[in-house]
């Protein structure tokens, strides 16, 4: 936790060192299909099938120019993840599990080919983990909400990773009244869950980090705040 004030102090340096240049400032919002992958699937979801878990996300962003088909984008996004999990309780009976979680996704430097209001980028992103739970429904078709897997000071496994990392793609087409459209795909890199650090009885075989990790696809809808009369030139 102790690193997500860093965090943030680069995301902003990154927003600052960037729009020194040629830049267009903008808001997004969209919704987000999010899962999860990995060769341990089955230790969260029967059979190792976990389905999407929709929601939604928002943000701001920041287009820097640094020549006519180049630029780079830097993104801050609000946006919610998880999966849908099989589950089967104490009496054998299957039910839907929303493992559900809220993130700040930060891309400090997004690589972007600009061509006539088309957009292709990639690039690292790191998340902060805001909230997790786990929503529950049993056979009866019954709610609760478990908040205990995002972890406290004292849990030395089976907690919520605070950090992610991996790679985003992605397209976006910009008309020139500065309304875009777009779709990307986020692939993590860091286990969603720390399972590793379990105090463990003495001469047991160590337990291996649950290789579970976050995916998303994501669409969404933005506008640039303003242009400088430089792009007016460029298209």
């Amino acid at each position: 936790m102790k690193k997500i004030p860093l965090l943030l102090v680069l995301a902003v340096g990154s927003f600052a060192a960037l729009g020194q240049g040629e830049t267009k400032i903008g808001i997004k919002a969209g919704l987000t299909s999010a899962n999860v992958y990995g060769p341990d699937l089955a230790q969260l979801s029967q059979n190792g099938n976990p389905t999407s878990l929709q929601g939604f996300h928002v943000g701001v962003f920041v287009n820097s120019k640094l020549s006519k088909y180049f630029w780079l984008k830097s993104e801050l996004i609000s946006i919610q993840k998880g999966s849908v999990l099989a589950v089967k309780d104490k009496w054998n009976q299957q039910y839907s599990s929303n493992f559900k979680s809220q993130y700040i996704d930060i891309y400090p430097a997004s690589p972007t080919f600009h061509f006539k209001g088309f957009q292709l980028l990639a690039g690292p992103y790191v998340s902060m983990l805001l909230s997790a739970s786990v929503q529950q429904k049993d056979s009866l078709g019954v709610m609760s909400t478990n908040n205990s897997v995002f972890g406290n000071p004292t849990q030395n496994s089976k907690y919520r990773q605070k950090l992610d990392a991996g790679f985003v793609l992605g397209v976006e087409y910009e008309t020139k009244w500065g309304i875009s459209i777009g779709a990307r795909y986020t692939k993590g890199f860091v286990p969603v869950i720390e399972n590793a650090a379990a105090i463990l009885p003495v001469n047991s075989p160590e337990q291996p980090q649950q290789k579970v990790f976050n995916e998303s696809f994501s669409v969404s809808l933005g506008y640039s705040l303003g242009k400088k009369s430089s792009d007016k030139s460029d298209k």
